[in-house]
């Protein structure tokens, strides 16, 4: 049995031993061989809400999915292309709406580090299978932090690209406004290697993984960014911060402007694209849906569209200030979530997408690249802490620069899952301007 096969072997022993503890995965899939490619060998498990050939695409849902998608989505073409290995649909959130884990349908996903406690959502169960080691890799989807906060509860790295660089063909929609697919791994160089696979618009990926920290522009938000942030999460944070002073970085406070309004007015633009989606079933099925993804869709049919377009207007010129921002910084670091991961039985649904995805709303309404990579662990927990760093629109490259230093400078010897594993460059190609693309 070659080494690939020994993996997938191995990883599919994991998930049959905790997958019915820890309900990450829907289903489990029998790859044929891996291909040559960059990614030759890695396992991939797919949120089912991207299309894979030939498997039933549920969306998290009792009552979607009963035939199987007739091709692969974009995303998972290019993966299978470059030597990846499709071996799970992921758990997630119903229609891939809400933050905490929560499925009637297939089973409330369990935190990886303790099942006691949020897995993140609506990308839990891509999540909790890297940190699991049911895969070595996931795809999952990120509109308001559904790639992002998972990734910071369990421990790992989640990347939301530029808006529009990865394809969402075959991928159920959110809110297209804001939808992208988003990787999901246990390293940066990872998370990397699959962004250059998965990029099908924009600047090329220009890989800066091995340059040295000294004259990195870092931001570190205030304001909005330090208002009711647990004070073992800030602590963490605070310790990043000056280990990347102390190794060279260029640290400064910025206020990101508008912040406060920015998940406001994104909710008022993304929750009638939603139930826009899903309108004939909130015509005809409304009591197959999930109570609380039922709730946000009505909302989102409540919204008239006047207000839908004075939030545009306002996305419009917060953009364009945020972009002035980034004149003077390569990137903006942040907690990525505001709290320490809550237990399961201790969260309020209706409460619980506005506090603790607030943080990965602001990046989300502005459309550059975010990157949530683990800090440590919160002192008095012992759970994961990750820190949230974001770019301009398509500097990629700058914003993996920066998280590679900061899991290299940070977290050696913490158990926060970075260390020099980080540092691996993946090939990439040419260097590009910062724009923002149409």
């Amino acid at each position: 049995m070659d080494e690939v096969r020994s993996l997938v072997e191995a990883q599919l022993a994991v998930a049959r031993d905790r997958n019915p503890e820890l309900r990450a995965l829907i289903r489990t899939l029998d790859p044929p061989a891996a291909g040559d490619g960059p990614l030759h060998g890695l396992t991939v498990s797919v949120k089912d809400n991207i299309d894979v050939a030939g498997v039933p695409t549920t969306a998290g849902s009792a009552h979607l999915g009963t035939e199987p998608a007739a091709v692969d989505a974009e995303v998972v073409r290019r993966l299978r292309a470059a030597g990846a290995l499709i071996t799970a649909k992921a758990n997630l959130a119903e229609f891939a709406m809400g933050v905490v884990g929560r499925n009637a349908a297939f089973g409330d996903v369990r935190n990886a580090r303790d099942p006691r406690c949020i897995s993140g959502g609506s990308s839990s169960g891509s999540a909790v299978a890297v940190a699991s080691g049911m895969s070595t890799a996931a795809l999952g989807t990120d509109t308001g932090g559904s790639g992002r906060v998972p990734a910071s509860v369990n421990g790992i790295v989640g990347l939301r690209p530029t808006l529009g660089r990865v394809s969402n063909q075959g991928v159920l929609p959110v809110g297209e406004s804001f939808d992208t697919v988003t990787p999901l791994t246990a390293d940066v160089a990872t998370a990397a290697a699959m962004l250059a696979v998965l990029s099908s618009d924009g600047p090329t990926v220009d890989s800066l993984l091995g340059q040295d920290i000294a004259g990195l522009r870092v931001g570190v938000a205030t304001g909005f960014f330090r208002a009711r942030v647990d004070p073992g999460v800030q602590r963490v944070v605070d310790g990043v911060v000056a280990a990347l002073r102390s190794a060279g970085a260029v640290v400064r406070d910025v206020e990101v402007p508008g912040a406060a309004e920015a998940q406001d007015r994104m909710i008022e633009i993304m929750y009638p694209e939603a139930a826009a989606v899903h309108a004939r079933r909130l015509r005809e099925e409304s009591d197959t849906i999930d109570p609380d993804v039922l709730r946000r869709l009505r909302i989102g049919q409540s919204i008239p569209p006047e207000t839908s377009a004075r939030a545009r207007a306002w996305q419009r010129d917060f953009r364009d200030r945020v972009d002035a921002l980034f004149e003077d910084c390569d990137v903006v670091l942040t907690p990525t979530i505001p709290v320490d991961v809550p237990r399961r039985d201790a969260v309020d649904l209706a409460a619980s997408t506005q506090e603790i995805a607030r943080f990965c709303y602001v990046w989300s309404c502005y459309g550059g690249p975010s990157i949530s990579v683990p800090a440590g662990d919160h002192p008095g927990s012992g759970l994961p802490v990750g820190v949230q760093l974001s770019a301009a629109p398509w500097r990629e490259d700058r914003l993996l620069w920066a998280a590679a230093r900061l899991s290299e400078h940070t977290l050696s010897g913490t158990g926060g899952g970075g260390g020099s594993s980080a540092t691996r460059s993946p090939e990439a190609g040419a260097g590009h301007r910062c724009s923002r693309r149409p």
